[in-house]
């Protein structure tokens, strides 16, 4: 994946998670593994799954950390 794809990847993982942050993506509760029949309860949240997502993809990438992008507007 080239640098340009992956800023725009990481720019729109970025937006999805501020909007599932802002409309109750918190209260969106998920399981935190294959299987809830380990737990009557949810252990995470849409956000969590987000945030997860963004990570695994940067460090396929051998980027761990990705900043923020600064838009020119």
């Amino acid at each position: 994946m080239d640098e340009r794809t992956l800023n725009e990847l990481n720019f729109k993982m970025n937006e999805i998670i501020e909007y599932l942050k802002n409309n109750k993506g918190y209260d969106y509760k998920l399981y935190n593994h294959t299987c809830p029949c380990f737990a009557d309860e949810p252990d995470s949240d849409i956000v969590e799954y987000a945030e997860d997502v963004k990570d695994i993809i940067n460090n396929e990438v051998n980027k761990p950390e990705m900043e923020d992008l600064e838009l020119p507007f």
